[in-house]
C-alpha cells in the first residue's frame, strides 16, 4: 500500500491486547467493546454450512508454513517493551500496533498487529523489521517469495475463468504487475475467527493446516466490472483461545491506472467503475475507517435516475 506521511492524529491511549489479558483485568475497555449492532452472532445452520469452503493446494513447503507462524508467534510473545521498538506511528500502517485508528473515541480491535512493507523496495522501513527472533527476517524474504509467485498463478486461474487468456493481466500490467489478492494463513492452534460474508450471512471459515485462505479484492472487481466480487470478511475473537493470521497483500503498483476491461462492457453491462491511478486508491484506503467494502465507493459510478 502507498505509504502515507505521519500526521498529528490523536489516538488516545490504546491498551495493547496480550497485556491486558496478562493483567486479567476485572472489566474490559471500553474502546473493545462493540455496539451490539455490531458484534457477530452465528448460528448452528451457518456453523453447518461452512464446510463447504474449498481448501487451496498451493505447493508450498510446509516446513517454510511452519516457521514463518513459529516467527511470528515468538515476535508476538517477546516482552512489551521489545515489541514498542517497532510501535505503529499514528496515522501509518507499517510496525507493532493497531492501524485504521483516526480519533480518540473509535472502537479498536482485539488484537495486536505486526505490518511490514516488502515490495517495492522503497516501501521498506529498515528501523520497523526486527532482530528479534533472530530467524525472523530471513523467514519472512523467503515467505513473501513463495507467496507471490502463489500470487501470480492464481491470477492466471482467474483469467482463465472469465475466458481470457491465461496471461491477460500480466499482457496489460506487465510481468511484475500485482492485482490485489489477499492470502490469509491462519494458525494451526487458533480458534474459529475468520469470517466471510455469503449470500448476506457471516459464515466462518475453520482453520485448515497447510491451506490458504485467498480473498478477491476491490481491483479484480473493478477490472471485471463486477463480475468477480472483493470478498468482505471480518475476524472475530474467542473468550479464551488465541489466534495468529499471517495476512500477505498482493497488489498494484501505485502508477498503475486501472478500470474495467473491454471484455466485461456491454449495452446490457454498462460501466459500473470509473478509472483511477491505484496509489489514489491505495491513499484513500490507508486513511479511510474500515467499513466493509465502503472504500470500493472510491471507485464507483453513482447514476442518478428520476421519473
Amino acid at each position: 500500500m502507498a505509504p502515507v506521511p505521519i500526521s498529528q492524529i490523536k489516538v488516545g491511549h490504546i491498551d495493547d491486547v496480550q497485556e491486558l489479558r496478562k493483567s486479567i483485568p476485572a472489566a474490559i475497555p471500553e474502546r473493545f467493546i462493540r455496539d451490539m449492532a455490531e458484534r457477530p452472532t452465528l448460528t448452528m445452520e451457518t456453523l453447518l454450512s461452512s464446510t463447504d469452503i474449498p481448501v487451496i493446494n498451493h505447493g508450498i513447503d510446509l516446513g517454510l508454513l511452519e516457521s514463518i507462524e513459529k516467527a511470528a508467534m515468538d515476535f508476538f510473545m517477546l516482552p512489551l517493551e521489545e515489541k514498542q521498538k517497532y510501535a505503529m506511528a499514528p496515522g501509518t500502517i507499517q510496525g507493532y500496533g493497531q492501524a485504521f485508528v483516526f480519533s480518540e473515541d473509535q472502537k479498536l480491535d482485539w488484537c495486536n498487529m505486526f505490518a511490514l512493507g516488502l515490495e517495492p523496495h522503497f516501501i521498506r522501513n529498515p528501523k520497523l523489521w526486527p532482530t528479534k527472533p533472530a530467524e525472523f527476517s530471513d523467514a519472512l524474504e523467503v515467505y513473501s517469495r513463495e507467496i507471490r509467485e502463489l500470487c501470480q498463478n492464481m491470477l492466471r486461474y482467474i483469467a482463465m475463468s472469465l475466458g481470457l487468456n491465461e496471461d491477460a493481466f500480466e499482457n496489460m500490467f506487465g510481468r511484475l504487475c500485482k492485482l490485489a489478492l489477499t492470502v490469509l494463513q491462519q494458525g494451526r492452534d487458533g480458534s474459529v475467527g475468520l469470517q466471510i460474508l455469503r449470500h448476506n450471512t457471516w459464515v466462518p471459515i475453520r482453520p485448515i493446516p497447510n491451506a490458504f485462505v485467498i480473498n478477491i479484492g476491490d481491483t479484480i472487481e473493478v477490472l471485471t466490472n463486477g463480475k468477480y466480487k472483493s470478498v468482505e470478511h471480518r475476524a472475530v475473537t474467542h473468550k479464551e483461545k488465541d489466534r495468529l493470521s499471517i495476512v500477505t497483500f498482493y497488489a498494484p503498483s501505485y502508477e498503475i491506472e486501472l478500470g474495467p476491461m473491454p471484455e466485461f462492457l456491454d449495452e446490457n453491462n454498462p460501466c459500473k467503475y470509473r478509472r483511477y491511478n491505484h496509489g489514489e486508491y491505495s491513499r484513500h484506503y490507508v486513511t479511510s475507517k474500515l467499513e466493509g467494502k465502503k472504500t470500493l465507493d472510491f471507485a464507483k459510478i453513482h447514476t442518478n435516475s428520476s421519473s
